[in-house]
């Protein structure tokens, strides 16, 4: 009888993700870890875990918007999801469709308890803290030395200018044991000639991750060492209990190293603006100020002197337009252009004007002008003058 054929990787996969749906909706109950809100995309990823186990979270932002609970590690909760199988990884991953807090999750409760207690005996005092140094010369780093976290520090160290010392101290920083190695760091660091500061912290991780920081032994550490320490343990939203314990907090090892450096960079400025205004203090400078200021007075003495005389031509052509109105040649010429015209008028409403224009003069042979048809009466002699002169006639009559 012949074997069947093996399923492929993808087969498989797909067998699988066809029986995790088939679960349907489920309630798991279980501690929220390593929790991450992307930004950009709105979504939450995270893991929920017992004692046994620990399963991949999503809750996705479009659903995020319905969950009325704000997640964060060491928070007990019960989350209503579907299972689902992402092949291509090899991943199962709980899809949150909603969730409900539980509780605080036991390191999430230990962590609030032993908070309050050192609190109230002062130890988280601002009044006991001391100040950091302007300008630290030599500093220590109580880290891993694996990892890049000690790279990234001394990288921004060196990106900012600062000429100073530093020292790489190791010690474990998770996992059992991490808290006292961390401890015998700080000592170590405390006892280098001239230390004027020590860094304790690491990258970022989940509660468990930071947990050694939370110490109670390591947290009085801290607090006790002779020099003044920085905490910079995690990420910028990681909080631990050796971040109030510590004379300051950074909220990473490379704003530790920005902090270390930031006296520098200030004198650094302060320097560069001294030197621009001793710059602009020496005579060279004064000198180039008087040669602008010069400069300027000639452009706007320029543009004044400009002013002044296209001014005065405008007066000046004012005056002669009103002079050559005044002078006795124009008004002669008005004058005579006035006869002129007189002369026309006078010449269409005259005698001869009349005439030329078909009319004739009627006046008896003793010279009376006869104006009217009365005035002809048969055989009357007539003298008429035309346009061109006289010609005698005769009246008649009907």
């Amino acid at each position: 009888m012949p074997e069947s054929a093996p399923l492929t990787v993808s087969d498989l996969a797909e067998v699988l993700k066809a029986q995790v749906g088939s679960l349907g909706a489920l309630e798991v109950a279980g501690e929220v870890t390593g929790y991450k809100l992307y930004a950009s995309s709105g979504h939450h990823y995270f893991s929920i875990k017992d004692a046994e186990a620990t399963v991949a979270c999503v809750l996705y932002a479009h659903q995020a918007r319905r969950v009325g609970a704000t997640l964060r590690d060491g928070m007990k909760v019960v989350l209503r999801a579907r299972a689902d199988f992402y092949g291509r990884m090899g991943k199962l991953s709980l899809i949150v469709e909603a969730a409900r807090p539980e509780g605080q999750g036991d390191l999430f409760r230990r962590f609030k308890e032993l908070e309050a207690r050192l609190k109230a005996e002062g130890l988280f005092d601002e009044a006991r803290k001391r100040p950091l140094p302007e300008f630290p010369r030599t500093v220590a780093f109580v880290t891993s030395a694996s990892g890049a976290v000690w790279h990234d520090f001394t990288e921004i160290l060196r990106t900012r200018g600062w000429t100073g010392a530093a020292w790489l101290v190791p010690a474990k920083v998770q996992g059992e044991g991490s808290p006292a190695s961390v401890i015998r760091g700080l000592a170590r660091a405390a006892r280098i000639p001239g230390i004027d500061l020590v860094v304790v912290g690491r990258g970022g991780g989940s509660m468990e991750d930071l947990w050694g920081f939370n110490d109670e032994a390591l947290v009085r550490a801290v607090a006790a060492c002779p020099v003044p320490v920085v905490s910079a343990v995690g990420h910028q939203t990681d909080f631990t209990l050796c971040d109030f314990a510590a004379d300051r907090r950074a909220e990473t090892p490379t704003a530790a190293a920005e902090l270390i450096a930031s006296g520098r960079t200030r004198l650094r400025e302060q320097l560069r603006l001294l030197a621009s205004r001793l710059a602009g203090c020496s005579p060279a400078a004064r000198v180039r100020e008087l040669h602008q200021d010069l400069d300027l007075l000639r452009e706007r003495l320029g543009g004044a002197v400009a002013d002044r005389l296209a001014g005065l031509r405008a007066e000046l052509a004012r005056l002669a337009a009103d002079l050559q109105r005044r002078s006795p040649a124009t008004r002669l010429g008005v004058a005579r252009e006035r006869l002129t015209q007189l002369r026309k008028r006078l010449a269409a409403a005259g005698f001869d004007s009349v005439l030329a224009r078909g009319f004739a003069l009627v006046r008896d042979a003793e010279g009376k002008v006869i104006d009217s048809r009365a005035g002809v009466t048969r055989g009357r002699r007539l003298r008429l003058r035309f346009r061109d002169g006289e010609a005698e006639a005769t009246g008649g009559g009907a």
